[in-house]
């Protein structure tokens, strides 16, 4: 039997931010990508290989989701994320998500608050082989403070199971849930520098945790080999997040030139809020939110601010990474694409470039980015055959059939190769 795959006749998107490459063919040793080669010169004849005949399709990286609610169950509000459904319930869910992430050619993604702690679950799960998934960065519950700091409400705790949700009091408890998350299996921390327009005890504007909570929290999670990341939409709460010299800053949707300098120069990831908004104030009312709601927010001016700074970190060389609260009623789980595809017609960002944010990037922010995230020789063979080149057109991702085979180290997971042809006289 042959030990490896040729995918021959392809157009490869390497991941790199550029046009992908005519006539090129992908030899699979295993797990890993053994060369990209140009057709003319793969080995076609050898009795090792086997060959899988593309004919012109596009060969891609996997995607990373980079801000995944994986158990969020396509919720209203923050309460129904809490107690709509049961622990079981939201858990199958999560299970379901990952395994149609699979399918979507997502293959990794990174957690970005985790109810109950299912990620740390479903990373065992399939850590295990117990199930079909993605390769998972799992994330911490939330953790959380009951409001603003001038209205700390000490009630609001006892209303939050802890196995749900953790809401610290005092910095004590604070370092102590971040080790204890660590301790169950997250890799990554998530707490909250501001507030958001659709959350009880916070708006967008205002603080939730305080300068020195946020280095608390920090400094423990990187104390324990964790990385942190931060919610953090108000410009007051992107500084503190900055300062506090978290990984990750979650929408960062207020941001100015000065904070973005700020964040080039120390190379936090940003994971840009545009899709989330916009589907809220264009769709909300068919989800039961009213007109007089959706007027309260100002998710406009959100979405304003977004399309103004998305262009600038592109120029300023800041990681972005895609990924934009899935889970809610009008982002349901699987439209994760139409994300991508928002950011070229809304922002006019170039498809190319897009694609960097679910692939290179998304493998840099979840751990891999010398493994995983491109199509280069020596990277895992995390890889996703589409119909048309997403660099041309990036609706082929969201698609019916546009996504027609996903590999995982090299495994098929969604599709099958033997869709495709055998070159005569080359090896079946």
């Amino acid at each position: 039997m042959p030990r490896k795959t040729l995918l021959h006749r392809a157009i490869v998107q390497e991941g790199l931010g550029k046009a992908s490459v005519p006539r090129r063919s992908v030899l699979i040793d295993g797990d890993r990508i053994e060369a990209v080669l140009p057709e003319d010169l793969a080995p076609l004849h050898s009795p090792e290989v086997r060959v899988v005949d593309l004919d012109g399709r596009t060969v891609m990286p996997g995607m990373t989701l980079g801000h995944t609610h994986i158990a969020y169950l396509n919720i209203l509000d923050g309460r129904e994320m809490l107690f709509k459904y049961s622990v079981p319930e939201v858990t199958l869910a999560a299970a379901e998500n990952a395994t149609r992430l699979l399918s979507l050619g997502y293959t990794a993604f990174v957690g970005a608050g985790s109810v109950a702690g299912i990620d740390m679950a479903l990373r065992k799960a399939v850590d295990s082989g117990r199930l079909r998934g993605p390769r998972i960065t799992p994330c911490s519950r939330d953790l959380m403070v009951s409001g603003p700091p001038e209205r700390r409400n000490p009630e609001v705790k006892q209303r939050i199971p802890t196995d749900l949700m953790r809401l610290a009091d005092t910095p004590e408890e604070m370092a102590e849930y971040v080790a204890t998350e660590i301790a169950q299996g997250a890799e990554i921390v998530k707490v909250f520098s501001s507030g958001d327009d659709t959350f009880p005890n916070g708006r967008s504007h205002e603080l939730l945790f305080t300068a020195e909570e946020l280095k608390i929290a920090s400094r423990t999670a990187h104390e324990h080999g964790a990385r942190i990341r931060a919610h953090s939409r108000g410009l007051d709460g992107i500084r503190n997040a900055i300062a506090a010299e978290v990984d990750v800053i979650d929408h960062a949707t207020y941001a100015d030139d000065a904070a973005l300098e700020a964040i080039a120069e120390r190379g936090i990831f940003v994971v840009p809020s545009l899709f989330q908004p916009h589907k809220l104030l264009t769709t909300g009312t068919r989800h039961g939110k009213t007109t007089a709601y959706l007027e309260t927010l100002e998710f406009q001016a959100e979405i304003d601010n977004t399309l103004r700074i998305l262009p600038l970190m592109v120029e300023m060389g800041i990681p972005v990474v895609a990924g934009d609260d899935f889970g809610f009623a009008w982002t349901p789980h699987g439209t994760y694409a139409e994300e991508l595809e928002a950011y070229v017609t809304m922002a006019g960002i170039p498809a190319a470039t897009v694609l960097t944010w679910a692939t290179a990037n998304g493998a840099r922010l979840a751990g891999r980015g010398d493994d995983a995230g491109t199509v280069q020789s020596g990277r895992l063979a995390d890889l996703v055959i589409t119909g048309d080149d997403p660099a041309e057109d990036i609706t082929v991702l969201s698609r019916p059939g546009g996504i027609e085979t996903v590999l995982l180290g090299g495994d098929t997971v969604a599709g099958s190769l033997d869709a495709y042809p055998t070159p005569a006289g080359a090896v079946r």
